[in-house]
């Protein structure tokens, strides 16, 4: 009788750390996640993952040797091939060696992807964009991160980089980057622009509801804050929400005039908590954007798979790379 076999997937992000246990048809065994160690360096967040796979493991009743492969999401460039985060701003890493070092721990081969071409390519094989070949996701989160998907492959581009939706600039001189540049897409309109944004608001007194709650702690400015005050109707956190969206839309209608794609899916955190009133302004702004003979030739989706697109993804690669 042919043994069992087992993978898992990790969605590394700058905040949380997530590692799902899948058998060898994909199925969820377990899962377990905790905050990114992400100030305290590679050593460390490399520990958090070997610690979080061996707690879903374990709550499998399984031993971790048993796992064959480890796919590990990153929100950062990679190199393949050697197993390298290159640079990942968000947690102050650089040319380290994740996979290698990872394989060590966890005695199973390693696989490393860019956490949104990760998530791209899970709701390409599991998820929304079953049945399309050609089509563009972007994941909105603490960062915004991009994948591309042509004739049903991952495109990495020359040196496997391509994707890198969130540094597209969008406005020169615009707000400062985490990767140092200015008016990038993702310094515009991800979770820690809004909470910029939000902040400015609250301190200006544009918002007494978060002031009262919440005060002018950057910190607390997590998705759930910017939930609840769009279910309290706060106008000046809604305005703040819809600008984000009016942003990702340019970039999406830039990406529909060069790659003329049949379908966008949104993804991530920003828009599991925003849902359709986040993709019908960023549909809008695309719209409005965008050159008007592709206005009916592109479909935009929501992400089926929500938390769990990226790890899917990774443990999908990782058990592809293993052939």
């Amino acid at each position: 009788m042919r043994e069992k076999t087992f993978y898992i997937g990790v969605d590394l992000g700058a905040t949380k750390t997530l590692a799902v246990l899948y058998d060898e048809d994909m199925g969820l065994i377990a899962q377990a996640r905790a905050k990114t160690p992400s100030d305290k360096g590679g050593d460390a967040i490399l520990a958090s993952i070997v610690e979080l796979a061996s707690e879903a493991c374990a709550q499998a009743g399984l031993d971790v040797s048993k796992v064959k492969a480890v796919g590990v999401a990153v929100p950062a460039p990679i190199d393949r091939e050697s197993g390298t985060i290159i640079q990942a701003p968000n947690m102050g890493i650089k040319d380290y060696p994740m996979g290698k070092k990872l394989a060590k721990a966890l005695g199973a081969s390693s696989f490393l992807e860019n956490d949104v071409r990760a998530g791209v390519w899970g709701e390409f094989r599991k998820g929304a964009l079953r049945g399309y070949k050609n089509a563009v996701g972007i994941f909105v989160g603490t960062g915004i991160g991009g994948g591309i998907l042509l004739d049903g492959k991952l495109w990495g581009g020359s040196h496997g980089h391509a994707g890198e939706i969130g540094h597209m600039i969008l406005q020169e001189g615009g707000a400062v980057c985490g990767c140092g540049q200015y008016g990038c897409l993702e310094a515009l309109a991800s979770r820690s622009a809004m909470a910029k944004d939000a902040v400015a608001a609250i301190a200006s007194g544009k918002s007494p509801l978060l002031m009262e709650r919440y005060g002018t702690d950057f910190r607390k400015m997590k998705s759930s804050v910017f939930e609840y005050a769009l279910s309290e109707k706060d106008e000046a956190i809604q305005k703040i929400i819809a600008r984000s969206a009016f942003w990702v839309g340019i970039g999406m209608a830039n990406l529909v005039n060069v790659l003329d794609p049949e379908a966008i899916v949104l993804g991530g955190g920003v828009i599991a908590r925003f849902g359709d009133f986040y993709k019908k302004r960023a549909e809008e702004s695309m719209k409005e954007h965008m050159l008007s003979g592709f206005a009916k030739g592109v479909k935009v989706l929501v992400s089926e798979l929500g938390d769990l697109a990226v790890p899917t993804g990774a443990a999908l690669s990782a058990k592809e790379a293993m052939g």
